[in-house]
């Protein structure tokens, strides 16, 4: 693991002595602040009707949390997913530098480990950065905090599974923008197919269980559900294991 804690240093520096983790960052707690200040809105609008229909029944500020972490904060995922695989493998190619690691004395799995770690550590800081948004509702909405913690566990491994899937995209050019454009065309598919699962005949309910949105919801209700965790570790692990495949192959190309 000597090579792939280096190899994470390397990432991890490279990302932020350049511009592009900054504004990754800034864009994505704009979108974010935005789609908190909507959501704020919208309970205000639910709270009035309320107040006008006793029989209407008020959401908790918990819903807010769920709202943000779940099936909202996918939309910030689709703009800044891509703009950070761009420093992926492409990037490496495109500045002559994967030849050095492609020789370099360490597994084909452990270089992608390394590349995805060290983009993984930078989805960690800007979820990190984004907490004040549930931590405002915990303390002046007295929301419940399980939703908050889970559906954090939720979005950072949501993440993963697409950070794993842009890596996989970006295995297959060498030109970052075309990486950038392919991730989010991989990203785009797994939602719509994740979306139309539900539309099975007979067996939607069930399908929607091996969807990523599916199992962001299940972690968004306050409790850990194992299943959400096993599936976004295991299909994470395989996508990454896929890509080392795919680098590998062409170290004889």
């Amino acid at each position: 693991m000597r090579f792939v804690w280096t190899l994470f240093r390397r990432e991890v520096k490279s990302y932020f002595v350049s511009p592009l983790a900054y504004t990754a960052t800034a864009v994505f707690l704009l979108i974010m602040g935005v789609l908190f200040y909507l959501g704020i809105l919208a309970y205000e609008g639910a709270r009035v009707r309320a107040a006008a229909n006793p029989l209407a029944e008020l959401p908790g500020a918990e819903q807010l949390v769920r709202n943000l972490l779940g099936a909202d904060s996918t939309w910030a995922l689709l703009i800044i997913v891509p703009v950070l695989a761009m420093r992926l493998l492409a990037w490496e190619r495109s500045q002559h530098t994967a030849e050095l690691l492609l020789t370099a004395p360490m597994t084909t799995f452990q270089l992608v480990l390394g590349k995805f770690f060290g983009v993984l550590f930078v989805w960690a800081v800007m979820l990190a950065l984004s907490c004040w948004m549930p931590i405002t509702l915990l303390v002046w909405g007295k929301a419940d905090p399980a939703p908050m913690w889970t559906g954090y566990l939720g979005l950072f491994l949501y993440g993963a599974f697409m950070l794993a899937v842009a890596l996989l995209a970006s295995s297959l050019t060498e030109n970052p923008i075309l990486a950038s454009f392919l991730a989010l065309l991989f990203m785009a598919g797994v939602n719509v197919l994740g979306a139309l699962a539900p539309k099975v005949p007979l067996i939607g309910d069930n399908l929607e269980l091996f969807t990523p949105a599916g199992n962001l919801a299940l972690l968004t209700g306050g409790v850990v559900d194992t299943q959400a965790v096993v599936f976004f570790v295991s299909t994470t692990w395989l996508l990454l294991f896929v890509t080392a495949q795919v680098v590998d192959s062409q170290r004889w190309r």
